[in-house]
């Protein structure tokens, strides 16, 4: 007899791995999206990347993202990373919501920057 469980099963959607490149230094991977969808993403990005740069030079800032489906709901997994003089910074966030996920992770890469700049103050 076989038992199926209704939305408890996991299926990872596949993306292209395109690689979108905003400005010089901002990478974008796997957001095949909607336009609409992709100007909200991009301001997003955007805002955080100034928001970085302010705090700490980087010469990139890698954007992965990874959709997963849950019955009919989406589970989007970003993963960010930046790198910098001081190393690599890097953050993970999923969510259901894309834009939460987004700013989640690059929220995280802020306040990694913030705290390495505060710490090299600091240290002088």
């Amino acid at each position: 007899m076989e038992v199926k469980t209704k939305g408890k099963e996991f299926k990872e959607v596949t993306m292209q791995d395109e690689e979108l490149k905003l400005g010089g230094n901002i990478i974008l991977v796997g957001f095949s999206l909607e336009p609409s969808e992709m100007i909200v993403v991009k301001k997003i990005v955007g805002h955080y990347a100034k928001k970085i740069s302010e705090k700490i030079n980087y010469q990139d800032l890698k954007v992965n993202l990874k959709k997963t489906q849950k019955a009919k709901t989406f589970l989007h997994e970003i993963e960010a990373s930046a790198k910098t003089d001081k190393g690599i910074l890097a953050a993970n966030t999923s969510n259901n919501n894309l834009y939460t996920a987004l700013s989640g992770a690059l929220e995280k890469i802020y306040n990694e920057a913030e705290h390495k700049e505060r710490t090299a103050r600091q240290e002088k």
